[in-house]
């Protein structure tokens, strides 16, 4: 990868986002609160969280360095120091490590998550269709 698609790619993530696939405000205030979390017991950095359900991370010389946003589901980062390449990469680590399960925490576990009878019903249906193999009994075994 060359330098200049590495740094379109960087540019790119600082003008649109990442989108994380959030559900509602509730599970976007969720998520902040743990970024937040991992960046005060992961990292050398300090991070506080504001009214406006902003992450404000400063850097060592304790410098607002970056602020993180999510707004319908995006997360954006507003750099405001020249130096902000450390706390890029622990967000995209957060988001790469930490991701699935803080949204696993949050929904509960999706497979056993039944919304509506008639999804019950279907579930049926499809174990109908195919039923899984009966036990064998003692006639399976007579040609032998």
């Amino acid at each position: 990868m060359s330098d200049d698609s590495m740094l379109s790619g960087v540019k790119s993530i600082f003008l649109n986002g990442i989108n994380l696939n959030l559900e509602s405000p509730e599970e976007e205030q969720h998520y902040m609160i743990h970024l937040a979390d991992y960046f005060e017991e992961e990292t050398d950095f300090t991070a506080y969280l504001s009214k406006d359900n902003t992450l404000e991370v400063e850097t060592e010389g304790m410098q607002l360095g970056m602020q993180i946003h999510i707004i319908d589901s995006i997360l954006f980062m507003i750099p405001h120091v020249s130096e902000v390449f450390e706390i890029f990469t622990e967000v995209l680590r957060f988001i790469s490590t930490h991701h699935q399960t803080v949204i696993r925490k949050f929904r509960g576990i999706e497979e056993t998550k039944i919304e509506s009878l008639k999804e019950l019903n279907g579930l049926k249906d499809v174990k109908e269709k195919n039923p899984e193999e009966e036990p064998s009994s003692e006639d399976d075994y007579e040609w032998i």
